[in-house]
This record gives C-alpha cells, sequence and structure tokens, in this order.
C-alpha cells in the first residue's frame, strides 16, 4: 500500500511539472514599459547568428496602445533606429515589418507583435481573415488569411533564463507566442514579398523585463 501511495505521488508530481512547463496558452507575460527584446535577422531563409536588433518598450496601454523605440546596428555606419506609436493593438490587422531608419510615427500596424483580437480569433477559429502582411499603407500587398498550422514550443531566453513558450506556427511565416497579454511575433520568415522592400525576416533570442 506504501508503495502504491508513492507512486500514485510521484505520477502527480510529473504531471503538476509538466503542467507548469508546458501550458496550452500564456497570458502571465504582459507587454509593459522597459521590457526589452532581442531579435536575431532571418535573410533569404537563413539565420543570422552574429546579426541581432532590439525593441525596447517605453509606454504600454496595451491592448489599446504601445510606444516602442527600435535600433538596428550597421556595419562600418551608424545604427538605424526609430519610434512607433502603435494605436490598435486590440483590433488591427495590419503588420508592416518594414523599418525604416529615422522613423518617428503613429500607425495602425503592430509589427513586430499582432493584435489580440488576430490571436483571439487564431485560438478560437484556427483562422484570422484579412490579415495585411505589408501594413496599412502597402497598397501592393494583398490581405490574406492567416491560418494556424501547428502548436509548437518556441526556446528564448526569458530574464536570462531559459524558457520554453507555448506558440502558434502560422502561415505567413509567422510564429506567434500564445499570449493574449503579449501577443509577440518570435519568428518572421518573409515567404513571398516584394523584393524591392528589403525586409528581413526575425527570431527572438531574448526577452527582458
Amino acid at each position: 500500500m506504501k508503495r502504491l501511495f508513492l507512486v500514485l505521488l510521484a505520477l502527480l508530481a510529473m504531471t503538476t511539472a509538466n503542467a507548469g512547463m508546458i501550458r496550452a496558452e500564456q497570458d502571465y507575460s504582459p507587454i509593459r514599459p522597459q521590457m526589452k527584446v532581442k531579435f536575431r535577422y532571418i535573410i533569404a531563409h537563413m539565420e543570422q547568428k552574429e546579426s541581432t536588433w532590439e525593441v525596447t518598450v517605453v509606454k504600454s496601454s496595451f491592448p489599446d496602445s504601445i510606444t516602442y523605440t527600435w535600433i538596428r546596428p550597421q556595419k562600418d555606419r551608424e545604427a538605424w533606429k526609430g519610434t512607433r506609436i502603435l494605436l490598435e493593438m486590440k483590433t488591427s490587422k495590419n503588420f508592416n515589418p518594414w523599418y525604416r531608419n529615422g522613423e518617428s510615427k503613429a500607425t495602425t500596424d503592430t509589427a513586430p507583435w499582432l493584435s489580440q483580437m488576430i490571436l483571439s480569433e487564431l485560438r478560437e477559429k484556427g483562422r484570422s481573415e484579412t490579415f495585411k502582411e505589408g501594413g496599412s499603407g502597402a497598397l501592393n500587398w494583398a490581405a490574406a488569411d492567416l491560418t494556424v498550422k501547428e502548436k509548437v514550443i518556441f526556446p528564448v531566453l526569458l530574464n536570462g533564463k531559459p524558457e520554453a513558450l507555448n506558440a502558434l506556427k502560422l502561415n505567413k511565416g509567422i510564429t506567434v507566442w500564445n499570449n493574449l497579454n503579449n501577443p509577440l511575433v518570435l519568428e518572421y520568415e518573409p515567404l513571398a514579398i516584394p523584393l524591392f522592400t528589403s525586409v528581413t525576416g526575425w527570431k527572438v533570442t531574448e526577452i527582458n523585463y
């Protein structure tokens, strides 16, 4: 009897541990001021391990708006920098991964996040319609549906410690953190975009608060 009790106790401990490690949804790490995200470039479907860029959240009223700065170091020249104020993080379906040096703008685009509504639709229906990858001003990028391909575990450093984030892998080369309080695009690999835009993809490597 004692042996059976110990076996059951061990099984319970394993179940509890697994539940803590692999949750279907992670809504506990919100976007907030001073949150920093480090990205690694993806160019021509290849991860550039030595090339990184960063985003720093300056102000957050999520899910309504976010203000952040970004910096992209350049080889042999001054780093590219910019500021974006994201005005419609609750419902926008505009993305826009195209960063221009010196930009300072308020926009309905959401990159490098998706809106809360898009993630909600992906959770509930596995699909979000009329997604504009190029953002509000990209007339040559037609709107298309985002669809869930599979649920995945995405490794990052969270506050300096290895963490496995639950994520949704989508079409359009997008993997999004399954977190309604922080629907960060963890990986973006452009699949079919106009060449003249010079858009680069990314992979999140670190998140710090």
